[in-house]
């Protein structure tokens, strides 16, 4: 699953070269002759580029700020409405909201991904951005979202921190949109500890991104720092030296962790018997990350008493429902209580994604999962299943 499974010696040695090679300059900038006009942080945003084959990147504190930032140099601003979807981790809608603009929130559908029917729905002459989020390495319906945002000329922002590595019709997933953003916390596809990007193929957009994210600095290489021209204001959102150096390791490990995800979420899958009593979560493209296995169940009552089991044989569910709190906006009350549009109902706002949600019982594939352990996890749900069945066939 995600980058600290496989965190080694190469992640070691990058981190010392910093100490040994540029001594110890731990800046994105400057300093050029101490550090032997080894840039890190740029490097890894150029590598970034090549792997996903894009133009530009900047590499930032986190993904919420990838996010904030990205926003901004949209143009989005206070009242300004941006829609995003139901089932995606709180700091999306966290970043509209530090920007003052108004979160529309849409249903999901059986991907658990943005509901396009319900996206053309809740767009409005107020409607400034569209946020769709492939969530848990699954790309979201890409070709239908990009196509209401070309005919009502919105502009779209992928928030793709849960899916780095992912492909939809043969383009990583962030690189289609107008942008795209990626999370590298621990607990994503790669890790520099915290972290996150941006890209896209927009210059003028990722002009904004790189000076904003830098304290409006343009970085103009033929003046000194302490003398670079400015246009704008910012803030410090820089990622450092020793995250880039993580990253750079863990970038080259991308492939092996895709292959691998993959090859064990199959393994699982195949292991586990098809029942009338579920069906698996709709997945939009081949290419998916394939980090996590998820099951949407007939009753909430089933998925609660397949998670007791899980737990009591040390089997964790990922976010459904170990952090639903966290990923749901029906269960946002610290938001949404302050928010005009649902301060009065929010808790009934998105029914269909509650039934979903509360329904998912989601599996982690790890990269270092053996056969003998998804051996087991396919043993118990498909004994969980078929107890179900036979229990049904006896009351008949």
């Amino acid at each position: 699953m995600p980058g600290w499974e496989i965190i080694d010696q190469k992640e070691r040695d990058k981190i010392l070269e910093i100490f040994k090679v540029s001594n110890g300059v731990l800046f994105a900038h400057g300093f050029d002759d101490r550090r032997k006009n080894i840039f890190r942080v740029r490097n890894f945003e150029k590598k970034i580029c090549s792997k996903l084959k894009v133009k530009y990147c900047v590499a930032t504190t986190s993904g919420t700020m990838a996010q904030y930032i990205a926003m901004k140099a949209m143009g989005i601003k206070k009242g300004d409405e941006v829609i995003t979807q139901s089932f995606t981790f709180v700091a999306t809608v966290e970043a509209i909201l530090a920007l003052g603009a108004k979160p529309v929130i849409t249903d999901i559908d059986n991907s658990l991904n943005m509901c396009p029917k319900d996206l053309e729905r809740k767009i409005s002459a107020k409607t400034k951005l569209i946020i769709p989020v492939p969530m848990l390495g699954n790309p979201c319906d890409m070709k239908k979202i990009l196509s209401i945002s070309k005919k009502k000329k919105i502009p779209v922002l992928e928030d793709a921190c849960e899916s780095l590595g992912s492909k939809y019709n043969g383009s990583f997933v962030g690189t289609k949109a107008d942008v795209g953003i990626f999370s590298l916390d621990f607990g994503k596809t790669i890790t520099t500890g915290e972290g996150g990007l941006i890209v896209s193929n927009n210059k003028k957009i990722m002009d904004f991104c790189r000076e904003f994210h830098d304290h409006g600095h343009k970085n103009d290489k033929k003046k000194l720092r302490g003398q670079d021209t400015r246009k704008i204001w910012g803030l410090n959102l820089r990622m450092t030296e020793l995250q880039a150096a993580v990253g750079i390791a863990q970038l080259s490990k991308l492939n092996h962790i895709l292959k691998k995800n993959k090859k064990n979420k199959d393994y699982l899958k195949n292991k586990i018997a098809r029942s009338n009593y579920f069906e698996f979560r709709k997945i939009n493209s081949k290419d998916e990350l394939a980090d996590t296995l998820i099951m949407i169940l007939k009753s909430k009552k089933h998925a609660n008493r397949l998670v007791k089991i899980y737990k009591k044989n040390h089997i964790s569910t990922k976010n459904l429902p170990d952090a639903i709190d966290w990923h749901f906006a029906g269960n946002w009350e610290h938001i949404f209580k302050d928010v005009t549009k649902y301060q009065y109902n929010y808790k009934f706002c998105w029914s269909k994604s509650r039934d979903l949600l509360e329904k998912s019982v989601a599996i982690p594939i790890y990269v270092n999962s053996s056969k003998k352990e998804l051996n087991f996890i396919a043993k118990l749900t498909n004994s969980f299943f078929s107890n179900i069945s036979e229990n049904c066939k006896s009351q008949n």
